[in-house]
């Protein structure tokens, strides 16, 4: 059998990885969470918003994965709709395993307790769609640093930890790939000299289309740097994995895809920007180049949402967050 080379749907992605669609702003597609669960440990990979930590529980309970085994809750970044549960699923988590640790950087503990100024402005594009967010006591955190280590051999990775699955030894790494924040970081697995998979989160953009390779940027306010991003991308191009999570949407399968819509994402991002440059300079408007970019921006979802607001939200965010990269807006 062909494996497809996206899948949208929940459940096993290979023997110790599940992919879960989160259903974030009570729609499919909008939200990707992993787990990955080993012999007597298991690791999540983001959490969503406290919108959809009931979701979330329900959904590991249904796959049968015991709350007592989670060792980490780690995140790509700290935005709410990817970690800003988290404070919300630790508390009922630790009241399986008290030992429980988020794993992430420093700049991520930061920001998950400094929200208010991210959540208003989440509040002004997704309403009452954004959740809550709470402050995360200093003993729930185990602070680590993002390796910037991207050897193309998987075993000359830099790893955090090793787990076992049915014999067979899993190391466990994360990587440093800012850009789309200064604290975005993607978790990866390791296996016999095998880069099983890695949650790209939002590093190599968004994947809103479920039968073409095509991105969506992810250049969102406040923090997007384009440098940086691009830089995160060229040491992307270093490592092969075999299967890579996005945060929107899915999990591109086989090595050849993943390196394609890596470099499609890179070429896409040039033009995007280069878009955004041209028709500000047109005319010094926002909704103008929202207007015009539009059009580069409806073939690349089949998502039933394109007259809905959540969809607009982004949009503008994408646009806005290049043009303040660009100089042409300050907040």
């Amino acid at each position: 059998m062909v494996e497809k080379f996206l899948t949208i749907e929940t459940g096993k992605i290979n023997d110790y990885i599940y992919h879960i669609d989160a259903r974030a702003y009570g729609s499919p597609r909008m939200l990707s969470v992993f787990v990955a669960k080993f012999d007597g440990s298991s690791v999540l990979i983001d959490c969503g918003s406290s919108l959809d930590i009931k979701k979330l529980i329900k959904f590991l309970k249904k796959l049968s994965i015991d709350l007592t085994s989670f060792k980490y809750l780690t995140t790509s970044h700290h935005h709410f709709d990817h970690s800003g549960g988290m404070w919300q699923i630790y508390k009922i988590i630790k009241e399986y395993n008290p030992d429980v640790r988020i794993l992430t950087n420093y700049k991520t503990k930061e920001l998950l307790n400094d929200y208010e100024e991210h959540l208003a402005r989440g509040k002004r594009t997704y309403g009452d769609l954004i959740g809550v967010m709470e402050p995360i006591e200093e003993s729930a955190f185990k602070i680590i640093t993002p390796s910037n280590n991207f050897n193309n051999s998987p075993n000359k990775l830099e790893f955090i930890e090793t787990f076992s699955i049915k014999g067979s030894e899993v190391n466990f790494g994360i990587l440093s790939t800012p850009g789309h924040t200064p604290d975005h970081q993607c978790p990866f697995f390791v296996r016999d000299d095998s880069f099983e998979f890695i949650h790209l989160g939002e590093s190599v953009g968004t994947i809103y289309h479920s039968s073409e390779l095509v991105t969506m940027p992810t250049s969102m306010p406040t923090y997007y740097n384009h440098e940086e991003y691009m830089k995160t991308l060229e040491n992307l191009k270093k490592i092969s994995p075999i299967k890579a999570g996005f945060g929107h949407f899915g999990v591109i399968n086989g090595k050849n895809n993943v390196r394609e819509i890596l470099l499609e994402h890179i070429h896409f991002m040039k033009e995007f920007r280069a878009a955004v440059i041209r028709f500000y300079n047109e005319k010094h408007e926002t909704k103008y180049v929202l207007e015009q970019i539009m059009p580069m921006l409806l073939p690349r979802t089949d998502l039933m949402i394109t007259d809905n607001s959540i969809f607009n939200g982004i949009a503008l965010g994408i646009v806005y967050g290049m043009m303040m990269d660009l100089g042409y807006r300050k907040e």
